[in-house]
């Protein structure tokens, strides 16, 4: 008889970061959890608080872009506009970073992923105090930035306006394209007191396939200069509140890697049966029975059966009372220095894939240590409480080897690991 003990090793999840001194900034975040109703997700869900124009004027926010505040940042105008002048920058000028790729690291396991960011609009806020809404331009106007692409009737918005008691202000909504600006439509507009206010952007968010990332908690950041040739440039004529922003990223991801099985499952009577087969006691006395004619020894089978639950990846290896080689090993009642061979061959369900070639498993050889060279396996999709199985074989010529003490049992406890790590 041979006792197995399954045993599921689950990871534990650690943050970690750091703050630039002094800068602004802002959070955006992802997680994923696997969903018995969508089994197919392979993305994360974004879990960023919305805010910003996105939540006042909803319908510029589709393709999964969505809108944060710009970090509280606000500009300040800082002298006088030309109409007739021919730099952009001397009118309202706003010049914002690509699409920027941005490494995320997991705290625990200094495993990478990449994600890209990329700002596909902003909006914000103008208030003039004790002038009105005239900037330098009338309020419709600046709805749609002068310059093409930016300029396009379908890149710009007018969120809406209002006034209060000091005060009235217009909100817009840009798309951009690269560099976008507004050209004065009054010469010598004084804009000292010109605000800009309740900034946002909007955003687009491209994550990696978290089905092929460990658990846990994955950071990184991006900082960007703001101010006239930065990455941020709001041109000449605006100042801003803050000369840095950073932009921190979390990603959570929360895998299921759950096993269960029974305590009958866990205490496995090898029988004698044919090749292939796994035979029940009366079946294998009837084999015994047979072999004492025939002399035609057979192997000795066992099937263990167990549940799970998966939505990631993980590898499986073996940990042996006594060991044979790469396999476990049986050791003799009556001759304790005699053993003998035990393959443990492992069956996942369908939906859990070799790692390196896609295939199903079905009855792989099982090894003693962890080896992330082989036996590493990831769901395709997620795969709750699953059928699976753990077949155990004594071949032929090791039969032969323990007949030769008999009567006599063999003896021996295998555990078999389902490990998330695999880095």
């Amino acid at each position: 008889m041979k006792k197995i003990l399954i045993r599921l090793l689950a990871g534990s999840m650690l943050a970690a970061g750091s703050l630039a001194a002094g800068a602004a900034t802002m959070d955006i975040t992802a997680s994923f959890t696997p969903s018995v109703s969508n089994p197919e997700n392979n993305t994360f869900t974004n879990t960023t608080p919305l805010s910003g124009f996105c939540a006042d004027w909803p319908t510029s926010c589709t393709n999964n872009n969505t809108s944060i505040s710009f970090a509280g940042i606000t500009l300040l105008g800082n002298g006088v506009l030309l109409s007739d002048d021919s730099n952009p920058k001397n009118h309202f000028y706003l010049g914002l970073p690509g699409a920027t790729k941005v490494d995320v690291v997991n705290s625990e396991t200094q495993e990478k992923a990449q994600i890209t960011f990329t700002i596909t609009g902003f909006g914000g806020r103008w208030t003039n105090l004790g002038s009105g809404a005239r900037i330098g331009w009338e309020r419709g106007e600046f709805a749609y930035p002068t310059n093409l692409p930016c300029g396009s009737a379908t890149n710009g918005a007018s969120i809406g306006t209002g006034s209060g008691s000091d005060s009235t202000w217009y909100g817009w909504a840009w798309n951009v394209s690269g560099a976008c600006y507004k050209r004065s439509t009054y010469t010598g507009r004084t804009i000292t007191s010109s605000n800009l206010y309740q900034t946002s952007i909007r955003y687009k968010l491209v994550t990696p396939n978290p089905l092929q990332l460990t658990s846990g908690i994955y950071k990184g950041y991006v900082d960007w200069s703001i101010g006239p040739g930065g990455d941020i440039d709001f041109g000449n004529k605006w100042d801003a509140s803050d000369s840095t922003l950073r932009v921190n990223f979390t990603l959570s991801v929360n895998h299921e890697l759950k096993l269960s099985t029974t305590a009958d499952d866990q205490q496995v009577s090898l029988q004698p049966c044919a090749s292939g087969k796994v035979c029940t006691a009366e079946e294998g006395a009837a084999n015994w029975e047979r072999w004492m004619i025939t002399r035609a020894t057979p192997e000795l089978t066992g099937r263990s059966n167990f549940n799970l639950s998966s939505s990631g990846a993980f590898t499986v290896y073996m940990e042996c009372e006594q060991q044979s080689g790469s396999d476990c090993a049986l050791k003799s009642d009556n001759t304790p220095s005699q053993t003998v061979p035990v393959q443990s061959l492992l069956t996942l369900p369908r939906g859990i894939v070799d790692s390196s070639t896609g295939s199903t498993v079905t009855k792989r050889r099982l090894a003693v240590g962890r080896d992330l060279t082989k036996n590493v396996f990831v769901t395709k999709s997620f795969a709750e409480n699953q059928a699976g199985s753990i077949d155990f074989l004594v071949s032929q010529k090791d039969v032969d080897t323990m007949l030769k003490t008999r009567p006599d049992t063999y003896r021996g406890a295998v555990t078999v690991i389902f490990d998330p790590k695999i880095y």
